[in-house]
């Protein structure tokens, strides 16, 4: 697979530009939080804020099955047969096991030393979540947005995880200079958790190339 350089720049710019904007897919369009700002804010800035409080939510999920509907919604996800009622219980369980204990471990998991654990746990999350390998795209864009620290990409119907993952670390590497975005949403705590994740980490390199993955190929 050859990278088409000026084809990412452009989907990467087009990204850019919709950072803030609500997908289409979800509520008609109208609701900020289903924007790439707002799904990092109400998955990894929520359980960065779990975290804080010793993972206390007051009898509630940390992950409102809300917030499990817009991701279905804006990326066109089958949780098949389970309810955002069911899944978000099995998600609440999965963080409280392992994402909890290792919380602060996390951001030590990076690039390609960190693909291992990163994968182990992509494949904890599936058995937790669906227990089945149609789960996989599923569990990927969850932790995708749950755990943006993580070495991972979304992973596609009937791909096999360690393969495709390995692949697209090789071409991350290749990827050109990709401006990110500028402007953040929330309150100011909230915008120095997302502006530090965007330009300390690769996040950005990694939600353009999946897009630029999952898009057809050019004529």
């Amino acid at each position: 697979m050859t990278l088409d350089n000026l084809r990412i720049v452009q989907l990467g710019e087009r990204l850019r530009e919709a950072w803030q904007q609500p997908h289409p897919a979800f509520a008609s369009g109208r609701d900020a939080r289903s924007s790439d700002n707002g799904l990092l804010l109400q998955c990894y800035g929520n359980l960065t804020r779990a975290a804080g409080a010793a993972w206390q939510n007051a009898g509630r999920t940390l992950i409102d099955k809300t917030y499990l509907r817009m991701l279905k919604d804006c990326a066109g996800l089958d949780f098949l047969g389970l309810s955002a009622d069911e899944l978000a219980a099995r998600l609440d369980g999965f963080i409280r096991r392992e994402l909890a204990p290792r919380w602060a471990q996390l951001e030590q998991w990076r690039g390609a030393e960190g693909l291992e654990p990163a994968l182990a746990l992509l494949e904890a999350g599936n058995r937790a979540l669906f227990d089945d390998a149609g789960g996989y795209p599923a569990t990927s864009w969850l932790l995708f947005y749950l755990c943006p620290q993580l070495p991972l990409l979304p992973v596609p119907a009937g791909a096999a995880p360690h393969a495709w993952l390995q692949r697209a670390q090789e071409l991350q590497a290749q990827l050109p200079v990709l401006p990110r975005p500028r402007l953040f949403a929330g309150d100011a705590r909230e915008q120095a958790l997302i502006r530090q994740l965007i330009e300390g980490s690769d996040w950005w390199r990694r939600r353009v190339l999946a897009a630029w993955l999952a898009a057809p190929p050019a004529d």
